[in-house]
């Protein structure tokens, strides 16, 4: 099976990446651990003997992410998983509509047919992770993929001291999106009452 993990590499400067346990929220996660990237669990939980893995790191010409992209990569090295396996797509800090563009269809190009897809969109700018929701939708719609998991991870703080992690799955979020496609492709022209029975609103 085809799996590619998209994330986005971190911009905070050195010595600011703290390590975590996320723990899931409303869903279940095998084999976590502490880690700096939320998308470490995501890997371990989903990796299975005979899986073709790649792994999609975007990362910024910031001057601190070559040091957390180090980081990453011995996370991954903890999981089995080479430097072959991995991709990484660099991106200028200038994020304007021609760059986005770019960076969008850089990505969609290295995933391959008929993969499942899992994405992090906890680091990078709002832009960096508004492209990875597009690409995994694009993906879909161009590559016949599969979207199994859409991730963020949030770092709680109390008197700006950091007090826990959770994990949070938005894949139902993509779910309602592609069933809002159908029902309109069925003609269907009370979607809200439809989706609110459904889901038991």
């Amino acid at each position: 099976m085809k799996k590619i993990y998209i994330t986005n590499i971190p911009l905070q400067g050195r010595g600011q990446l703290l390590k975590f346990l996320y723990e899931p929220c409303d869903f279940e996660i095998k084999n976590n651990r502490e880690t700096s990237f939320p998308i470490i669990p995501v890997i371990a939980s989903q990796h299975e003997k005979g899986d073709e893995v790649k792994i999609l790191a975007i990362r910024s010409n910031h001057s601190e992410t070559p040091d957390n992209y180090a980081v990453f990569l011995r996370e991954l090295n903890l999981l089995g998983i080479c430097e072959e396996q991995i991709r990484e797509i660099n991106m200028t800090e200038n994020q304007n509509s021609e760059e986005n563009l770019k960076l969008l269809l850089a990505v969609l190009e290295e995933i391959p047919e008929e993969a499942l897809v899992y994405g992090d969109i906890t680091y990078g700018t709002k832009p960096m992770a508004a492209i990875l929701l597009y690409v995994m939708g694009f993906a879909e719609k161009m590559k016949s993929c599969e979207v199994n998991g859409i991730y963020y991870g949030e770092i709680r703080r109390s008197d700006n001291k950091p007090t826990c992690a959770i994990l949070y799955d938005l894949t139902v979020l993509k779910l309602l999106e592609d069933l809002i496609d159908e029902m309109k492709g069925m003609g269907i022209s009370k979607m809200r009452e439809a989706i609110n029975r459904l889901i038991g609103l």
